[in-house]
């Protein structure tokens, strides 16, 4: 937005980034500096959608990682056969 839309308000692009994260798309419009300028709005949905693609790869990597340590423990966990049985800890009626 700054480069190539010349918008530099840190509240105009807060409002954008927080706009694009909610997905309310169509409010982008009404944004001093998109409103009225030919591929303002296609250019920052493209970005945003492009940022939000690029950081969700951390999220399967953090995920991938919780995933092996959970396998890992489970490997380790001792007999628990006797809490299987039919006791119930709080009956609700």
């Amino acid at each position: 937005m700054i480069y190539k839309l010349n918008i530099t308000s840190p509240a105009v692009i807060k409002a954008a980034i927080e706009l694009t994260g909610a997905s309310l798309l169509p409010e982008l419009q009404t944004l001093p500096g998109i409103k009225g300028v030919p591929g303002a709005y296609e250019m920052v949905v493209y970005a945003g959608q492009l940022a939000y693609a690029e950081a969700y790869k951390y999220v399967y990597y953090v995920s991938i990682a919780f995933g092996a340590v959970s396998i890992i423990a489970a490997c380790f966990l001792g007999d628990i056969n006797k809490y299987m049985d039919d006791h119930v800890a709080v009956v609700i009626h």
